[in-house]
């Protein structure tokens, strides 16, 4: 792969733009499907090839091609880079490619590889989740279960140096169970995934992963739709997580900074919370399904302190916004594959513990409702306006957890919410996602405490 990326880098250069860099990749992918017990899908793939773009003068050209051969090397390079150079004067702002580069070979240490686990070993898992969930309660009369996952091997390379090998396993396990009881409907989702091998699915949350959900559908039917207010809210570690993704995390990405399309503008050193409030995106945790070593652009990854003690600290940017704005290169560079450049992207984003006990805190909270888990929201990182539906919640009446409640949704501006934000739990908890921006889907985390926002409105019947 070296040989290769070297003759397209090379033929880039001598078109003379400034900067070019390649992703040569082979992805294997698996998923499996039943519903009601029965098989639906059993599908692999398999894709190889290479994304080449070219720079010069504040000009990108981006292509990828399956002709992983000296030849083709060459004429996408050399066609790409034409292409940069035939929009540089139509650019709006020039500048310069500036990054330091990094030479490492990454060695994904696991106990199961998921190309030495058989199909039919992933199957029967499959169906045994499946057939969990079914045989939970009578009332259980629909059932669906996917597996699947994905074995990336990444190399990169660019013209400053960058020699990058990486190797990318995500296996992930979903329930989706509905449950009837006369008119009443009621459906619950949960999955378990992460980065690694096999063993991930033989861990005890994988392997009671139907049970758990069938128990959440059945629970879901002696709720009661929320009434529609303004409320003191407790966030479970899942809604607190999406909330920090969703509303906040993709405002921070420095692209909707140089389109000019973040509610954040001009807050960068700013307040935007109260001081016990650190919301943090972080590739290097162990195991997390959105973790890395390297981005896609070859940049070491690191922690990065979007909001650091309720300051506005720190942005996502991959090299052409870091370049571009003047900001340090912080490794937030992906891409789904190599089909697609690399954008600013999360990674596994999350908001930081504090000191307060969920029980406590509970019984600071008079009157309330602690909503939790994520059905489906809307987010306009522009304004800065979400919409998250929780899958189910809990009434809080004289400081005790009382009645299940559904149909419950959190609603506002995010920088209007975070201020509201007066306490937080130690407890810390990560769910496993799929992220999509710009037709681009990455594997991803999100999480943190338990969270306290005061007298937030809250939608329901």
């Amino acid at each position: 792969m070296e040989d290769l990326a070297g003759i397209a880098i090379e033929a880039a250069l001598r078109q003379g733009v400034s900067f070019a860099d390649i992703r040569i990749e082979d992805t294997r992918d698996t998923r499996f499907e039943i519903t009601d017990g029965i098989t639906k899908q059993s599908i692999g793939s398999h894709s190889k090839g290479a994304g080449i773009r070219a720079f010069v003068d504040g000009a990108w050209a981006f292509a990828q091609t399956t002709d992983l051969t000296a030849k083709g090397m060459r004429t996408t390079a050399e066609s790409v880079a034409k292409m940069a150079l035939a929009t540089k004067d139509r650019v709006a702002e020039r500048f310069d490619i500036e990054a330091p580069s990094y030479e490492y070979k990454v060695r994904l240490r696991v106990k199961r590889p998921l190309e030495d686990v058989t199909a039919e070993e992933k199957i029967a898992f499959t169906k045994h989740i499946d057939d969990q969930a079914r045989a939970h309660d009578k009332r259980v009369v629909n059932t669906r279960t996917i597996y699947a996952d994905t074995k990336t091997d990444l190399y990169i390379a660019n013209s400053l140096g960058t020699s990058v090998w990486m190797v990318h396993l995500v296996p992930r396990i979903f329930s989706v169970v509905t449950a009837k009881e006369g008119a009443n409907r009621q459906r619950a989702f949960l999955s378990v995934g992460g980065r690694g091998g096999y063993e991930l699915m033989e861990e005890e949350r994988s392997q009671v992963l139907g049970t758990r959900a069938a128990k959440r559908a059945i629970e879901l039917l002696s709720s009661i739709a929320i009434k529609g207010g303004k409320y003191d809210v407790i966030m479970d570690p899942i809604l607190n997580g999406v909330m920090c993704h969703e509303a906040f995390g993709h405002a921070a990405e420095a692209d909707n900074w140089t389109a000019g399309t973040t509610c954040l503008e001009g807050k960068f050193g700013k307040t935007v919370g109260p001081e016990n409030l650190s919301i943090v995106d972080d590739p290097t945790m162990e195991g997390m399904r959105g973790s890395f070593e390297y981005d896609w652009e070859g940049t070491r990854a690191r922690k990065r302190y979007l909001v650091k003690d309720g300051i506005l600290n720190e942005l996502l940017h991959n090299l052409e916004t870091s370049s571009r704005l003047g900001y340090e290169l912080n490794g937030a560079g992906r891409a789904q594959s190599f089909r697609f450049p690399p954008l600013p992207r999360m990674s596994n984003t999350f908001m930081e513990p504090q000191d307060w006990d969920l029980d406590e805190l509970i019984a600071d909270t008079k009157e309330g409702v602690l909503l939790c888990s994520f059905n489906y929201g809307y987010t306009n990182s522009a304004r800065g306006q979400f919409m998250f539906q929780a899958s189910h919640g809990y009434l809080i009446e004289k400081g005790e957890k009382s009645q299940m409640v559904r149909d419950c949704s959190l609603a506002g501006l995010i920088l209007e919410f975070l201020p509201k934000v007066d306490a937080i739990c130690k407890d810390f908890e990560m769910d496993s996602g799929t992220c999509g921006k710009a037709g681009q889907s990455l594997p991803d985390m999100s999480g943190g405490p338990h969270a306290r926002a005061r007298d937030v409105p809250v939608g329901g019947m």
